[in-house]
């Protein structure tokens, strides 16, 4: 018997410490990890495979990148559950990431249990809504 796919979670973070915490953190609790430090880097990564999950940091390299990012990943054929994060919270910006329409954003510091108690739960809403679309 074949265990499961682990969730494939895109993790884009420029603050070097967050990143390797987000990829500790998330490979612990079972999910496989693609990570990024740029918003080039991630934008190929979307291109190349299907994620489940996707966790940007709003303002990567000193821009608001994370959000050019995040609408790419909306407009995939298959886009991933999209969690947005800053330490820098301002009205633009969170304008922008409800237009997006992103699934959740995380205000830095965060709780680790915050992250992947979303992450577990909006994965889950996602493969139910896939299941009522296919009855």
């Amino acid at each position: 018997m074949t265990s499961p796919a682990r969730p494939l979670v895109l993790v884009v973070e420029d603050e070097p410490s967050i990143l390797s915490t987000y990829n500790m953190l998330l490979e612990e609790e079972g999910y496989e990890v693609s990570a990024c430090a740029t918003y080039k880097c991630g934008h190929q990564k979307l291109q190349e495979r299907i994620y489940d999950a996707a966790l940007i940091d709003i303002s990567l390299e000193k821009e608001d990148l994370g959000l050019v990012l995040a609408q790419e990943a909306k407009d995939l054929s298959r886009p991933p559950v999209v969690i947005l994060s800053t330490g820098y919270p301002t009205l633009d910006r969170l304008r922008r990431a409800l237009n997006i329409q992103v699934d959740y954003l995380v205000v830095k510091p965060a709780e680790a249990n915050e992250v992947t108690g979303v992450l577990q739960r909006s994965l889950a809403r996602r493969e139910l809504m896939r299941q009522m679309a296919a009855d």
